[in-house]
């Protein structure tokens, strides 16, 4: 669905006034006004800007970007593309993006423009990201859909393709928010994603950029706020020293929204940046359950027990560790066995989450197995 504000929403943006636009949006005394305005009045709306007095559009530079936002439209219609601008309702344009520092005039939109109304959760990393922060991304994204939350990121390299994959895996839904327009997907290698997202309800694939429009190294920061802006929080996966994620985080503290990290070895460039995010106030995050813990409202879905079959062995020692020996000596004399078996079992068994220890020489069960 086109917005009735579509037309003048593209053409004022197309106006040459720069960041002025947006005090030109204030000055607006209704968002059609551009498409009627006479010259004297868009002197005057000109010179009521500070930051834009010196700067003259005529009427036919007016009638010009209208003649090319109409063009727009219709491009748009033939993709099956939706146009919300932030002339429109909470109903059709998400409150909290209009929080953002310069928000978008426009959103241009592939899938579901609803989804972009419901509660959000931002994760985003590395683009280089090490195995365990692909496995962590795209777990978190699929628990995070699971207790209601809508995932957003990039749909860069690495963390963000691995928690938009998460995510559609676990049946959620997802908006990718671009750094170039809705018809240049980049990169080009994750336009299959971006036709999964937009399809059969998995989310939606957003742009503030008119269509044909190639990323550069200045969209991304633009996009990033938008990533930030959607969302009730930020969570970092991996992200080294100069990551734009820690721009991404920036803007999110800017916005007054949650920062969660997690964190990573000290040795590893990927993690330089989340462990000084956690040093700086973000919050640690070992588990899902430490986000939706700062997300009044959302709820863990119940921790499924283990599905592997314990050995009879390790069924053994879990239930003599259950009647009360805690203990390797108390161990080894319940079962007959030497001390370095059940030390071998008592490891696997803590590898796994399922004991913890208590002491040098206490163990507990986790969970009831």
């Amino acid at each position: 669905m086109i917005s009735q504000f579509g037309r003048a929403a593209l053409a004022l943006d197309l106006l040459p006034l720069g960041v002025c636009k947006w005090d030109l949006v204030a000055l607006l005394e209704a968002p059609d006004e551009l498409e009627v305005v006479s010259q004297e009045r868009l002197d005057q709306l000109l010179y009521a800007s500070p930051s834009a007095r010196g700067k003259h559009v005529s009427l036919a530079e007016r009638d010009c970007v209208l003649e090319k936002a109409d063009t727009e439209i219709a491009e748009l219609n033939s993709l099956g593309a939706s146009l919300i601008t932030m002339f429109d309702g909470p109903e059709t344009y998400p409150g909290r993006l209009l929080e953002c520092y310069r928000p978008p005039i426009f959103l241009q939109i592939l899938g579901d423009a609803t989804v972009l109304l419901r509660d959000c959760i931002a994760i985003v990393g590395s683009r280089k990201p090490t195995p365990e922060g692909i496995r962590a991304a795209s777990d978190f994204a699929g628990q995070l859909a699971a207790a209601g939350l809508v995932v957003v990121s990039g749909l860069a390299y690495g963390i963000d393709k691995a928690a938009h994959v998460g995510c559609l895996d676990a049946g959620g839904q997802t908006i990718a928010v671009l750094g170039s327009s809705i018809d240049e997907i980049y990169p080009t290698i994750h336009v299959p994603i971006a036709r999964s997202i937009a399809r059969n309800g998995g989310g939606a694939v957003i742009s503030e950029f008119h269509l044909h429009m190639q990323p550069t190294v200045y969209t991304f920061p633009q996009r990033n706020r938008v990533i930030s802006g959607l969302s009730l929080g930020v969570l970092v996966v991996e992200a080294a020293k100069e990551s734009g994620s820690l721009l991404t985080a920036n803007f999110a503290l800017e916005q007054n929204r949650e920062v969660f990290a997690i964190p990573g070895s000290i040795y590893a460039l990927q993690h330089v940046g989340t462990n000084a995010l956690i040093k700086s106030g973000a919050k640690l995050v070992q588990s899902v359950r430490d986000v939706l813990d700062e997300l009044p409202g959302f709820k863990a879905a119940p921790e499924e027990l283990p599905s592997e079959v314990l050995s009879q062995q390790e069924q053994s020692i879990v239930g003599c560790i259950q009647a009360g020996c805690t203990s390797v000596d108390l161990l080894c004399e319940r079962l007959a066995c030497a001390a370095p078996q059940v030390l071998s079992v008592l490891t696997s068994l803590e590898l796994r989450g399922l004991l913890v220890r208590r002491g040098p020489d206490s163990f507990a069960i986790v969970q009831p197995l």
